[in-house]
Protein backbone atom coordinates (compact mmCIF):
# COMPACT_ATOMS: atom_id res chain seq x y z
CA UNK A 1 0.00 0.00 0.00
CA UNK A 2 1.38 3.65 -0.58
CA UNK A 3 2.20 5.26 3.10
CA UNK A 4 3.70 8.36 3.57
CA UNK A 5 6.69 8.21 6.23
CA UNK A 6 9.38 9.85 8.28
CA UNK A 7 12.52 8.28 9.32
CA UNK A 8 13.54 11.42 11.00
CA UNK A 9 11.30 14.60 12.23
CA UNK A 10 13.20 17.16 10.27
CA UNK A 11 10.48 19.02 8.60
CA UNK A 12 8.76 18.53 5.58
CA UNK A 13 12.00 17.52 3.92
CA UNK A 14 11.46 14.04 5.48
CA UNK A 15 8.89 13.02 4.36
CA UNK A 16 9.29 10.13 1.77
CA UNK A 17 6.27 7.90 -0.02
CA UNK A 18 6.56 4.58 0.20
CA UNK A 19 5.31 0.95 -0.57
CA UNK A 20 4.04 -0.88 2.67
CA UNK A 21 2.11 -4.27 3.47
CA UNK A 22 -1.18 -3.90 4.25
CA UNK A 23 -1.50 -4.19 7.86
CA UNK A 24 -3.43 -6.89 9.82
CA UNK A 25 -6.10 -5.91 12.58
CA UNK A 26 -5.70 -7.59 15.96
CA UNK A 27 -7.40 -7.91 19.35
CA UNK A 28 -9.37 -4.99 19.36
CA UNK A 29 -8.38 -3.21 16.27
CA UNK A 30 -10.74 -2.50 13.38
CA UNK A 31 -8.73 -2.10 9.93
CA UNK A 32 -10.00 1.36 7.89
CA UNK A 33 -9.51 1.99 4.43
CA UNK A 34 -8.52 5.31 4.30
CA UNK A 35 -10.96 7.92 2.14
CA UNK A 36 -9.52 11.07 4.02
CA UNK A 37 -6.45 11.30 5.89
CA UNK A 38 -6.48 14.48 7.95
CA UNK A 39 -3.74 16.89 8.48
CA UNK A 40 -3.56 18.89 11.51
CA UNK A 41 -1.57 21.68 13.56
CA UNK A 42 -0.29 18.27 15.41
CA UNK A 43 1.10 16.40 12.56
CA UNK A 44 3.13 19.69 11.76
CA UNK A 45 4.17 19.68 15.41
CA UNK A 46 5.36 16.21 15.29
CA UNK A 47 6.64 16.01 11.71
CA UNK A 48 8.56 19.19 12.27
CA UNK A 49 9.87 17.82 16.21
CA UNK A 50 8.23 20.64 18.25
CA UNK A 51 5.97 19.45 20.43
CA UNK A 52 6.51 19.78 23.82
CA UNK A 53 9.62 18.55 26.00
CA UNK A 54 7.59 16.40 28.48
CA UNK A 55 5.29 14.82 25.65
CA UNK A 56 6.82 10.90 25.12
CA UNK A 57 9.14 10.78 22.01
CA UNK A 58 8.17 10.18 18.84
CA UNK A 59 8.00 6.10 17.61
CA UNK A 60 10.45 6.14 14.47
CA UNK A 61 10.19 5.43 11.71
CA UNK A 62 6.38 6.40 11.27
CA UNK A 63 3.41 7.02 9.30
CA UNK A 64 1.68 10.26 10.51
CA UNK A 65 -1.75 11.27 10.40
CA UNK A 66 -3.15 11.63 14.17
CA UNK A 67 -6.68 11.86 12.83
CA UNK A 68 -8.93 10.53 9.50
CA UNK A 69 -11.98 8.80 7.89
CA UNK A 70 -12.38 5.63 5.65
CA UNK A 71 -14.16 2.87 5.30
CA UNK A 72 -14.05 -0.08 7.89
CA UNK A 73 -12.73 -2.95 5.69
CA UNK A 74 -11.78 -5.50 8.92
CA UNK A 75 -14.05 -4.64 11.66
CA UNK A 76 -12.49 -7.30 14.00
CA UNK A 77 -14.16 -7.98 17.17
CA UNK A 78 -16.32 -5.04 17.26
CA UNK A 79 -19.83 -5.54 18.03
CA UNK A 80 -20.92 -1.40 17.06
CA UNK A 81 -19.08 -0.89 14.01
CA UNK A 82 -19.34 -3.36 10.65
CA UNK A 83 -17.44 -3.66 7.23
CA UNK A 84 -18.96 -0.76 4.95
CA UNK A 85 -19.46 1.60 7.61
CA UNK A 86 -18.06 5.18 7.01
CA UNK A 87 -15.95 6.33 10.44
CA UNK A 88 -13.59 8.66 11.61
CA UNK A 89 -11.01 8.42 14.50
CA UNK A 90 -8.22 10.23 15.74
CA UNK A 91 -6.76 9.53 19.59
CA UNK A 92 -3.01 10.97 20.69
CA UNK A 93 -1.02 7.73 19.46
CA UNK A 94 -1.73 7.47 15.80
CA UNK A 95 0.66 9.36 13.74
CA UNK A 96 3.09 9.98 16.88
CA UNK A 97 3.71 6.69 18.95
CA UNK A 98 2.03 4.12 15.79
CA UNK A 99 1.34 4.70 12.96
CA UNK A 100 -0.94 7.37 11.53
CA UNK A 101 -3.71 8.04 8.83
CA UNK A 102 -1.71 8.85 6.02
CA UNK A 103 -1.61 5.53 3.90
CA UNK A 104 -4.27 3.77 2.87
CA UNK A 105 -5.05 1.74 5.19
CA UNK A 106 -4.79 2.02 9.03
CA UNK A 107 -5.57 -0.21 11.98
CA UNK A 108 -7.54 1.80 14.49
CA UNK A 109 -8.28 0.47 17.93
CA UNK A 110 -12.20 0.35 17.89
CA UNK A 111 -12.86 2.95 20.96
CA UNK A 112 -11.32 5.33 18.86
CA UNK A 113 -13.52 5.09 15.65
CA UNK A 114 -16.69 6.30 15.46
CA UNK A 115 -19.30 6.14 12.64
CA UNK A 116 -19.87 9.33 10.39
CA UNK A 117 -22.82 11.15 10.36
CA UNK A 118 -24.79 11.03 7.16
CA UNK A 119 -24.55 15.21 6.79
CA UNK A 120 -21.03 15.03 7.21
CA UNK A 121 -18.12 14.60 4.33
CA UNK A 122 -15.30 12.42 4.76
CA UNK A 123 -13.30 15.19 4.81
CA UNK A 124 -15.00 17.42 7.31
CA UNK A 125 -15.09 13.71 9.24
CA UNK A 126 -11.52 13.95 9.66
CA UNK A 127 -11.25 16.63 11.87
CA UNK A 128 -14.73 16.56 13.44
CA UNK A 129 -13.31 13.08 15.19
CA UNK A 130 -11.02 14.95 17.43
CA UNK A 131 -12.20 18.99 17.59
CA UNK A 132 -15.83 18.36 18.31
CA UNK A 133 -15.56 16.06 21.23
CA UNK A 134 -12.53 18.05 22.51
CA UNK A 135 -14.50 21.28 22.56
CA UNK A 136 -17.51 19.44 24.13
CA UNK A 137 -15.92 17.62 26.64
CA UNK A 138 -14.22 21.49 27.23
CA UNK A 139 -17.38 22.81 27.75
CA UNK A 140 -18.83 20.06 30.03
CA UNK A 141 -15.56 20.59 32.42
CA UNK A 142 -16.34 23.94 31.95
CA UNK A 143 -19.87 23.49 33.99
CA UNK A 144 -21.52 24.45 30.25
CA UNK A 145 -25.52 24.91 30.70
CA UNK A 146 -27.98 26.60 28.73
CA UNK A 147 -27.96 30.00 29.49
CA UNK A 148 -24.36 30.34 29.71
CA UNK A 149 -22.23 33.24 27.79
CA UNK A 150 -19.08 31.73 26.27
CA UNK A 151 -15.95 32.95 24.32
CA UNK A 152 -14.13 30.58 22.12
CA UNK A 153 -11.11 31.91 20.27
CA UNK A 154 -10.49 31.10 17.01
CA UNK A 155 -13.52 31.21 14.61
CA UNK A 156 -11.25 29.45 11.30
CA UNK A 157 -9.57 26.63 13.74
CA UNK A 158 -11.23 23.11 13.90
CA UNK A 159 -11.62 23.63 17.83
CA UNK A 160 -12.48 26.94 18.08
CA UNK A 161 -15.40 26.37 15.47
CA UNK A 162 -16.45 23.18 17.02
CA UNK A 163 -16.75 24.87 20.57
CA UNK A 164 -18.81 27.64 18.87
CA UNK A 165 -20.97 25.74 17.18
CA UNK A 166 -21.58 23.37 20.09
CA UNK A 167 -22.44 26.11 22.38
CA UNK A 168 -24.64 28.03 20.31
CA UNK A 169 -26.50 24.65 19.58
CA UNK A 170 -26.51 23.68 23.29
CA UNK A 171 -28.47 26.59 24.33
CA UNK A 172 -25.86 29.55 25.26
CA UNK A 173 -27.33 32.76 25.69
CA UNK A 174 -24.35 34.17 23.44
CA UNK A 175 -20.89 32.75 21.72
CA UNK A 176 -18.27 35.07 21.33
CA UNK A 177 -15.34 33.73 19.45
CA UNK A 178 -12.37 36.06 17.51
CA UNK A 179 -10.54 36.00 14.55
CA UNK A 180 -6.86 37.93 13.63
CA UNK A 181 -8.21 38.54 10.12
CA UNK A 182 -10.53 41.04 8.59
CA UNK A 183 -11.14 38.35 5.88
CA UNK A 184 -11.96 35.56 7.93
CA UNK A 185 -14.10 37.91 10.28
CA UNK A 186 -15.98 38.78 6.71
CA UNK A 187 -16.31 34.64 6.00
CA UNK A 188 -17.23 33.82 9.39
CA UNK A 189 -19.96 35.88 9.32
CA UNK A 190 -20.94 35.06 5.44
CA UNK A 191 -20.92 31.20 6.91
CA UNK A 192 -23.79 32.15 9.92
CA UNK A 193 -21.28 32.74 12.76
CA UNK A 194 -22.11 36.19 14.67
CA UNK A 195 -20.18 38.04 17.60
CA UNK A 196 -16.55 37.14 15.85
CA UNK A 197 -14.04 40.30 17.09
CA UNK A 198 -11.94 41.41 14.20
CA UNK A 199 -8.73 41.47 16.75
CA UNK A 200 -7.10 43.53 13.62
CA UNK A 201 -9.37 46.57 14.62
CA UNK A 202 -10.28 46.30 18.64
CA UNK A 203 -8.94 44.37 21.32
CA UNK A 204 -10.83 40.83 22.39
CA UNK A 205 -11.81 42.57 25.81
CA UNK A 206 -13.33 45.47 23.80
CA UNK A 207 -15.06 43.47 21.62
CA UNK A 208 -16.09 41.06 24.26
CA UNK A 209 -17.58 44.05 27.12
CA UNK A 210 -18.94 45.45 23.74
CA UNK A 211 -20.54 42.67 22.44
CA UNK A 212 -22.06 41.21 26.22
CA UNK A 213 -24.04 44.44 27.61
CA UNK A 214 -20.14 45.90 28.96
CA UNK A 215 -19.84 42.12 30.53
CA UNK A 216 -17.69 39.27 30.48
CA UNK A 217 -18.07 36.01 30.01
CA UNK A 218 -19.19 32.63 32.36
CA UNK A 219 -16.41 30.26 30.16
CA UNK A 220 -13.86 30.45 27.88
CA UNK A 221 -12.51 27.13 25.77
CA UNK A 222 -8.81 28.70 24.66
CA UNK A 223 -7.20 26.10 22.17
CA UNK A 224 -4.63 28.72 21.20
CA UNK A 225 -2.61 29.25 24.26
CA UNK A 226 0.43 32.33 24.30
CA UNK A 227 -1.23 35.65 24.76
CA UNK A 228 -4.52 34.80 23.74
CA UNK A 229 -4.85 32.76 26.65
CA UNK A 230 -3.72 36.29 28.63
CA UNK A 231 -6.22 38.01 26.84
CA UNK A 232 -9.13 35.47 27.66
CA UNK A 233 -8.39 36.74 31.22
CA UNK A 234 -9.55 40.04 30.92
CA UNK A 235 -12.71 38.94 29.53
CA UNK A 236 -14.09 36.83 32.19
CA UNK A 237 -16.94 37.78 34.99
CA UNK A 238 -17.16 36.67 38.38
CA UNK A 239 -16.85 32.92 39.13
CA UNK A 240 -15.69 32.40 35.09
CA UNK A 241 -13.42 29.12 34.04
CA UNK A 242 -11.34 29.17 31.13
CA UNK A 243 -10.29 26.23 29.90
CA UNK A 244 -6.96 25.67 27.93
CA UNK A 245 -6.50 23.07 25.55
CA UNK A 246 -3.13 24.14 23.39
CA UNK A 247 -1.23 26.12 22.75
CA UNK A 248 -0.83 27.01 18.37
CA UNK A 249 -0.51 30.75 19.39
CA UNK A 250 2.79 29.82 22.00
CA UNK A 251 3.55 27.58 24.44
CA UNK A 252 4.61 30.86 27.45
CA UNK A 253 2.19 33.22 28.97
CA UNK A 254 2.40 36.41 30.89
CA UNK A 255 -0.83 36.71 33.01
CA UNK A 256 -2.32 39.42 35.26
CA UNK A 257 -2.82 37.83 38.11
CA UNK A 258 -5.42 40.65 39.29
CA UNK A 259 -7.33 39.87 36.23
CA UNK A 260 -8.40 36.49 37.94
CA UNK A 261 -8.06 37.84 41.27
CA UNK A 262 -10.85 40.38 40.87
CA UNK A 263 -12.95 37.82 39.83
CA UNK A 264 -12.26 35.06 41.43
CA UNK A 265 -11.74 33.16 37.50
CA UNK A 266 -9.93 30.12 37.58
CA UNK A 267 -7.54 28.59 34.55
CA UNK A 268 -7.76 24.97 33.71
CA UNK A 269 -5.59 23.12 31.49
CA UNK A 270 -7.59 19.74 29.66
CA UNK A 271 -6.64 17.31 27.31
CA UNK A 272 -9.20 15.18 25.59
CA UNK A 273 -6.90 12.46 25.07
CA UNK A 274 -7.63 11.69 28.72
CA UNK A 275 -11.32 11.18 28.15
CA UNK A 276 -12.69 7.61 29.00
CA UNK A 277 -14.08 5.70 26.09
CA UNK A 278 -17.44 6.61 27.41
CA UNK A 279 -16.96 9.88 27.60
CA UNK A 280 -16.04 9.90 23.74
CA UNK A 281 -18.46 7.89 22.79
CA UNK A 282 -21.06 10.29 24.62
CA UNK A 283 -19.43 13.31 22.93
CA UNK A 284 -19.51 11.51 19.33
CA UNK A 285 -23.18 10.72 20.06
CA UNK A 286 -23.71 14.40 20.71
CA UNK A 287 -22.09 15.29 17.67
CA UNK A 288 -23.85 13.20 15.47
CA UNK A 289 -27.76 13.95 16.92
CA UNK A 290 -26.81 17.39 16.31
CA UNK A 291 -24.86 17.19 12.38
CA UNK A 292 -28.16 15.27 11.83
CA UNK A 293 -30.28 17.75 12.94
CA UNK A 294 -28.50 20.20 10.67
CA UNK A 295 -27.65 22.32 13.98
CA UNK A 296 -24.09 22.17 13.83
CA UNK A 297 -21.64 21.85 10.21
CA UNK A 298 -17.77 20.88 10.68
CA UNK A 299 -15.76 23.84 8.70
CA UNK A 300 -14.09 22.21 5.82
CA UNK A 301 -11.47 24.23 3.76
CA UNK A 302 -9.88 21.69 1.31
CA UNK A 303 -8.65 18.09 -0.11
CA UNK A 304 -4.99 17.66 -1.34
CA UNK A 305 -4.13 14.97 -3.73
CA UNK A 306 -2.47 11.86 -1.31
CA UNK A 307 0.96 12.81 -3.14
CA UNK A 308 0.31 16.06 -2.36
CA UNK A 309 0.93 16.00 1.30
CA UNK A 310 4.03 17.70 1.64
CA UNK A 311 2.21 20.59 0.36
CA UNK A 312 -0.78 19.78 2.42
CA UNK A 313 1.29 20.28 5.28
CA UNK A 314 2.77 23.71 4.34
CA UNK A 315 -0.63 24.89 3.49
CA UNK A 316 -2.17 23.69 7.01
CA UNK A 317 1.18 25.45 8.75
CA UNK A 318 1.37 28.77 6.92
CA UNK A 319 -2.11 30.02 5.48
CA UNK A 320 -4.30 29.06 8.83
CA UNK A 321 -7.38 27.46 6.95
CA UNK A 322 -10.60 28.51 7.41
CA UNK A 323 -11.84 25.37 8.50
CA UNK A 324 -10.00 21.63 8.23
CA UNK A 325 -7.50 19.88 5.45
CA UNK A 326 -7.41 16.06 4.24
CA UNK A 327 -5.94 14.33 2.02
CA UNK A 328 -8.08 12.45 -0.30
CA UNK A 329 -7.62 9.10 -1.53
Amino acid sequence: MRAWMIEEQGGPRSLKQVDLDKPVASGTEILVRMTAPGVVPFDVAVINDDNEANFPPCSLPLVPGNQGAGIVEDAGTSDRLKVGDRVMFGAFPYGFMRAGSWAEYCTVEQDHAWKIPDSVSDGAAAQASVAYPTAYRALIEAGFEAGKTVLVPGIGGSVGNAGYQLARALGAARVISTTSSTAKAEMARAAGFENVIDLSKQSMSEGVHALNDGEGVDIVIDSLGGQILAETAKCIRRYSKIICLGFAAGRDSTITLADLILYRGSIQGYGVYTCTPEEWADAWTVFTSLADAGTIKPLFDRSFPFDQAVEALDYVATARPFGGVALSL
